[in-house]
């Protein structure tokens, strides 16, 4: 009878494999035993167990946002299957490809107070790009064909010109286990459905009127937010920035800084409040790509000065109306776009729009190192200190609330330049920092280092509940000890005291050295710059197996240099 348990889910896992899906993170559980039991003996499946299924979610979005390619996700029936929301919701909206497989109970024991028993038929709702369950039994040749078409739709879905998660459910019989002598056997006799690659393009009636628009605008500004690296899209943003009249302002997720993109303190010196400079900075045209951008200043910006036209790319879907002024939907990727923009376009016109984007990049970046070497030791110092110290060509992940802020302002130096920055910006949560470097870390030999705060450093510290860490993984730890954001950000210092302190500063007393011990990583300290700099003389050491460095501060320092650094950059003026 066991046999009628593992022949669809064989069936899944060798479509999968021919799809190019051979990645997968499990957590364990009974319910899920026959996927894993099967995966496990599968010769082309590599399987990372991870016990905590939060954990799990944000370790295989890791894995696939290095891999560019889907990694597959399983866990066992119940809250199990809801523990991974949060990372299938990051990743929909990072647009990272996940095939999440959820075992489940039969059908007609929900609501029948039976065990790890839920609705979990469509649990993610609108945030997957494909969901389906699977036949429970496979009783006729129909069934099985039913399966193998669903597994492949649901594998095109995640790979489409807008990739994302997909869900699975696997309504599972008992005996859930392969009786002795049992063998897996993935020889199938299954179609398997090519997709060919498809690009979006515009026929030249479209390009006409971009084209003239494109011409007549004398300050053209490209914005790129949250962004794979992706040579095609450099190449033709170096040939555009020949243009006087070209200006690209990136994010550090853009992955555009400083080779393509090198006015890496355009959003400090947005912080101006200067009018003239500000119209000075003003668009007459905007061209967005990619995903968020961690500037608040460069919202305000578009949002109250909104540009004559905004033009949108992306290779599928709705537009997201960021700045509020959107004129037009460009269905290109857009490093197809920009390739044939830099082919089309006219001669350069006259402007100095560039000109002075760059002698006010070349003043913020002064003034703001003048302020940092004037202030005391905090996570602002401590930020551009470690970021001078990094390995150069190495991967960055950055956490969320104020270390994506702070990188963001002191921005990279040369000869330290990451190859690649991520961060999980696509939902904005502390949920699975840790996890999601641990999963990145996972995929490659290169130093994978994570700057992060300590609320979300202690609240995804089971990320670290590993068999093995990868050793090239390296955490970079911010303890102020509570939400220092809350400390900085305009609104909570309007509150009462025990109000402010008890609901949204949490003052936590924890220290990452017992967490460094228990899960196998080496430690170091700092709380001053000498012993930073100390530090890091040995933390980067290439062979030296994971590590923690914490770096403990105080949220009134960082709040007096916060507040230093606002009034710094209201003052810059062309």
């Amino acid at each position: 009878m066991a046999d009628g348990v593992f022949p669809l889910v064989e069936l899944a896992i060798q479509i999968c494999v021919a799809r190019g899906v051979r990645r997968f993170v499990a957590a364990p559980g009974s319910r899920s035993a026959p996927i894993t039991t099967a995966l496990a003996a599968h010769p082309d499946v590599t399987v990372h167990v991870v016990y905590d299924e939060r954990s799990a979610g944000y370790v295989a979005l890791g894995m696939a946002q290095q891999l560019r390619t889907a990694v597959g996700l399983v866990c066992t029936s119940g809250t199990a299957a809801v523990n991974l929301a949060p990372a299938v919701v990051e990743a929909f909206y990072q647009q990272i490809p996940l095939v999440v497989f959820t075992a489940d109970r039969p059908p007609e024991w929900i609501d029948q107070q039976d065990n790890q028993t839920i609705h979990q038929a469509g649990l993610y709702g609108s945030h997957v790009r494909y969901a389906a369950a699977l036949p429970m039994d496979d009783g006729h040749p129909d069934t099985r064909w039913h399966a193998a078409r669903l597994i492949t739709e649901a594998i095109d879905a995640a790979h489409g010109l807008q990739p994302g998660p997909v869900h699975i459910n696997v309504p599972l019989r008992e005996p859930l286990y392969p009786p002795p002598n049992y063998r897996h056997e993935f020889t199938h006799e299954v179609i398997i459905r090519r997709r060919p690659s498809a690009h979006p393009t515009l026929d030249e009636s479209a390009w006409r009127p971009l084209l003239d628009q494109w011409r007549h605008a004398r300050r053209k500004l490209i914005v790129a937010g949250m962004m794979n690296v992706d040579p095609t899209l450099h190449a033709a943003l170096q040939c555009l920035q020949n243009d006087p009249s070209v200006v690209v302002f990136a994010d550090m997720t853009a992955n555009l800084w400083p080779r393509v993109a090198p006015l890496v303190h355009a959003d400090v010196a947005l912080g101006t409040r200067d009018p003239a400079t500000l119209e000075a900075l003003t668009p007459d045209l905007v061209v967005y790509i990619g995903g968020p951008v961690t500037s608040k200043y460069l919202k305000t910006l578009l949002r109250t000065r909104p540009p004559q036209q905004l033009w949108r790319v992306q290779p599928a879907g709705a537009a997201p109306d960021t700045y509020q002024c959107t004129t037009t939907l460009i269905h290109m990727t857009p490093g197809d776009f920009f390739s044939a923009l830099a082919e089309r376009a006219p001669a350069p016109i006259a402007s100095d729009y560039a000109q002075k984007w760059s002698a006010l990049n070349a003043l913020a970046r002064k003034r703001l190192f003048q302020l940092l070497d004037a202030a005391p030791f905090g996570e602002f110092q401590a930020t551009r200190i470690v970021l001078e110290a990094l390995p150069d060509q190495s991967l960055l992940q950055i956490g969320n609330s104020m270390p994506i802020r702070y990188a963001n302002f002191v921005g990279v130096t040369p000869g330290h330049a990451p190859a690649q920055v991520n961060a999980n910006r696509g939902t904005s949560g502390i949920d699975g920092c840790v996890s999601t470097a641990v999963g990145a870390a996972l995929t490659t030999d290169a130093l994978t280092t994570l700057f992060v705060g300590d609320l979300a450093f202690f609240y995804d510290r089971n990320g670290l509940w590993q068999r093995t860490l990868p050793p090239n993984l390296r955490i970079v730890l911010f303890n102020n000890h509570g939400g220092g954001i809350f400390d900085i950000i305009e609104g909570p210092n309007r509150l009462d005291p025990e109000t402010r302190t008890t609901y949204f500063l949490t003052p936590q007393p924890l220290s990452a050295q017992r967490t460094a011990a228990d899960h196998g990583l080496r430690y170091f300290y700092a709380a001053d710059k000498a012993a930073l700099l100390d530090a890091l003389s040995h933390f980067f050491s290439p062979f030296a197996g994971p590590a923690i460095l914490e770096i403990e501060t105080k949220m009134a320092v960082n709040r007096s240099v916060f507040q230093s650094f606002r009034e710094m950059t209201a003052g810059l003026k062309l």
